[in-house]
């Protein structure tokens, strides 16, 4: 999954998206009380399925929401 196609879930689930607060290519998203950030890097690399769980578990949101 592409990371802006994963911001834009994220954003239907309810999660706010703060793009001036990431470093270098990255995006802080804040879920509730809780926040990660998702690396937003040229070139429409892919995030891995692994790195998705790990970030949906750090902002409580169940995985197979985001799959």
């Amino acid at each position: 999954m592409r990371p802006k196609d994963l911001l834009r879930r994220l954003a239907k689930l309810g999660a706010e998206i703060i793009e001036g607060r990431g470093k270098g290519g990255h995006v802080l998203v804040r879920y509730g009380d809780r926040q990660a950030t998702v690396p937003v890097h040229g070139g429409g690399r892919e995030l891995g399925p692994v790195f998705i769980k790990k970030l949906a578990r750090q902002l409580g949101i169940d995985p197979e929401e985001l799959l």
